[in-house]
């Protein structure tokens, strides 16, 4: 699967112990990977090999890159962590370096706010003053007079009935007063 856009030329770079760990971990995009690379399932000796590979062949370290990218961000580069989430220290290494730049540098770009939200919303609001917090009251539902009188005409109809079976004029005649209301 190729994506959909093109991606900024990551520096080579030393892929650290942590960003190993968690594409281990990560199994769809280990198996996306091995069969990409190797034509088969992740199988036990793939993290090994591939460590060997990336490190040898740019082409390896080209289609890994590629792999993360489409896998675990949807085809996108990210050029920050969205607001409110935390990510894995080995999912923010391969992020920065999808981005092109250090993990530092990408924390930072992640911890500052959100400016499409201020654009769209505003400034955050203040927080509200120390109030107690008021408990709403709690009301029975109130019955809708088209209802208690359902109810009633369904009262009525049983009790004209021997407690198991119910007259046929009787359930007519509900259904005609129904019929009438609709009219």
């Amino acid at each position: 699967m190729a994506s959909p856009q093109p991606r900024p030329q990551a520096p080579r770079a030393k892929v650290p112990a942590h960003a190993w760990t968690w594409l281990q971990r990560s199994r769809p995009v280990l198996s996306e990977i091995a069969q990409q690379l190797y034509g088969s399932d992740a199988d036990v000796g793939v993290m090994d090999r591939l460590k060997a590979d990336h490190a040898a062949d740019p082409f390896v370290e080209d289609l890994v890159a590629r792999v993360v990218c489409d896998v675990a961000f949807n085809g996108r580069v990210p050029t920050r962590r969205p607001p409110g989430t935390r990510w894995d220290r080995g999912l923010t290494w391969w992020a920065a370096h999808l981005a092109g730049v250090g993990v530092a540098e990408f924390d930072r770009r992640s911890s500052g706010p959100s400016t499409s939200q201020e654009v769209l919303f505003g400034p955050e609001p203040e927080p509200p003053s120390e109030r107690p917090e008021v408990q709403p009251t709690r009301r029975k539902p109130l019955v809708s007079v088209e209802r208690r009188a359902m109810v009633q005409a369904l009262r009525d109809l049983l009790s004209a009935g021997d407690g198991r079976t119910v007259p046929a004029d009787a359930v007519r005649a509900l259904l005609d007063s129904l019929g009438a209301d609709e009219n």
